[in-house]
């Protein structure tokens, strides 16, 4: 499959999507930003839904508007019973990516390809810069590193040419943490967001990678040409190139089990899962 065939387009203005076509539900993950707030005040939709923590739903913003409430993580049951009240079945949907966290987004984009709804889109809105740069720290924690809800493929039991692919984002933590869950894994190779959203950005990103370079035990850093390269900004293209690499180390030698791990922007996830659900019996299980 050519993912780039996938359609897409870029808006210099946040107002320039009132001119979409009215969609028919609006979903969209809290967090207190211009980032997800003015799409949400844009966009025309006969319904907008919102999901939100207890704490981020104190917010003003979410003052009288439909909202359900999940915890930050893992609580997948109030998003299917909110979806399952909406009806989806030939409405065109809308998500804001931006707000979403990763797993949530995951389940969401699952959830999608079950109802039969009539048009799917993904919106997200880029940020001009992080504010401590490759010092920028994304979350005060998380909870574990483990396979996302609803992501598995079929796991053989031969694993002698497994493949790791991990989008390497800002935070090298998450690659340190990640790293034991598979670190028997034959060949280890980092997805690094080229060209990235801003100047500057692609730099930053080496440089925090660079300090998991201990634990994930590969050559990867020797060999920069040896690493996958997509767009920070692209899912299809991101889509893409995972594709054709895989397909070029297949015919060195057939892999085993392919993992997935999405740890940098939000378009790299997308395309990832792009990825896992066009060849889920190659893809073995998105973690």
């Amino acid at each position: 499959m050519d993912y780039t065939y996938l359609y897409k387009h870029s808006y210099q203005r946040i107002d320039e999507i009132q001119n979409l076509l009215p969609y028919d539900i609006f979903i969209s993950s809290y967090v207190n930003s211009q980032r997800v707030q003015e799409p949400a005040d844009n966009i025309q939709a006969g319904q907008k839904i919102w999901f939100a923590t207890e704490e981020e739903g104190r917010d003003l913003y979410l003052s009288g508007k439909d909202v359900t409430f999940v915890k930050a993580n893992e609580d997948y049951a109030p998003i299917t019973e909110k979806l399952d009240t909406l009806q989806l079945s030939g409405k065109s949907v809308c998500v804001d990516a931006t707000g979403c966290r990763g797993p949530y987004l995951m389940f969401l984009m699952r959830c999608m390809s079950m109802y039969k709804i009539n048009k799917f889109d993904i919106l997200y809105t880029e940020p001009t810069q992080y504010r401590c740069a490759e010092n920028t720290q994304f979350s005060d924690f998380f909870y574990e590193v483990k396979q996302m809800h609803g992501m598995s493929g079929i796991h053989t039991s031969k694993d002698d040419n497994d493949l790791l692919i991990i989008a390497a984002g800002y935070d090298h933590s998450r690659i340190v943490e990640w790293q034991p869950k598979r670190k028997d894994a034959r060949k280890k190779v980092l997805l690094f967001g080229f060209p990235a959203i801003s100047p500057g950005m692609f730099q930053e990103n080496i440089l925090r990678a660079h300090e998991a370079e201990a634990a994930i035990e590969t050559e990867c850093f020797k060999d920069m040409d040896s690493n996958i390269y997509a767009p920070a900004y692209d899912p299809f293209v991101t889509a893409q190139a995972i594709s054709e690499y895989v397909e070029k180390q297949n015919k060195r030698a057939p892999i085993t089990n392919i993992y997935l791990s999405p740890l940098s922007t939000k378009p790299h996830a997308l395309g990832m899962a792009c990825i896992f659900y066009g060849n889920m019996d190659l893809i073995k299980t998105l973690v």
